[in-house]
């Protein structure tokens, strides 16, 4: 059954990995956590790993479930960009991705890239790279508003914790689809989920960053059920497995 306006598809690779289809073909893979990813399905790999596979990569914070594979997407595809937080892109330069490849922005920012309208948004997490065994701070998480031109917006809020910056999320841009964490733990659960859509309001919601190692992070997409049948909202759950898509 048809849910989003024709052209759009948005598919779940596992933890906080989707790609989006926009309506004029536009291709996007955010935060891309493919290779060492238990939850990613494994026969997808030559599909989304192939060159001209996507137009840009969308990155949230280098996290290592997040980043890992952003490197190699880069270097196996010369015509592939990515769009990021500014101190990322600026790591990604110094490992010898092309000025010209990378769109480093910053939190507030709005650009127009293949016609849809991409404004970055703050989110309330960590952000860190793994280095020398160990790892440094950089740069600051955030969160996506992609806007098509047909009006359809999502939301994908990135690692974070509920935040009162989703009202501000809400009045401005009026998600129609959101996608969030609802693992609790390393962010946030059901509970502060559903406040969050609450807050939001969207017609569609899809819950990532959950059961990717053995029921780690613990949240389940049932949980966040549970929970917004406290509020009188109309938002739709989407229950999608690891390699499902909402079309």
């Amino acid at each position: 059954m048809s849910k989003l306006p024709d052209g759009i598809r948005v598919r779940w690779l596992g933890h906080a990995t989707f790609d989006i289809v926009g309506p004029a073909g536009q291709k996007f893979l955010i935060d891309p956590f493919l290779t060492n990813n238990p939850a990613f399905p494994n026969a997808l790999g030559a599909e989304v790993t192939a060159p001209g596979a996507y137009d840009s990569l969308l990155v949230t914070h280098p996290h290592s479930d997040h980043f890992e594979d952003v490197l190699p997407l880069l270097k196996g595809d010369p015509a592939l960009k990515v769009i990021c937080q500014f101190e990322i892109g600026n790591w990604l330069k110094a490992e010898g991705i092309k000025e010209d490849r990378v769109v480093g922005m910053n939190t507030g920012g709005t650009l127009t890239f293949k016609d849809v309208r991409i404004t970055m948004v703050a989110a309330v997490h960590t952000s860190s790279i793994a280095e020398k065994g160990g790892s440094r701070v950089l740069g600051f998480p955030i969160g996506y508003v992609l806007r098509f031109a047909n009006g359809f917006t999502i939301y994908n809020t990135g690692d974070t914790a509920v935040t009162m910056d989703m009202q501000i999320v809400h009045d401005l841009y009026k998600p129609d689809l959101v996608i969030l964490p609802i693992g609790d733990f390393y962010t946030m659960g059901a509970e502060q989920a559903a406040y969050a859509l609450n807050l939001l309001k969207p017609q569609f919601a899809l819950g990532g960053h959950w059961g990717t190692w053995g029921g780690m992070p613990p949240g389940t997409s049932e949980a966040l059920e549970k929970e917004l049948a406290h509020y009188k909202i109309r938002t739709q759950l989407i229950k999608l497995k690891p390699g499902e898509t909402l079309t």
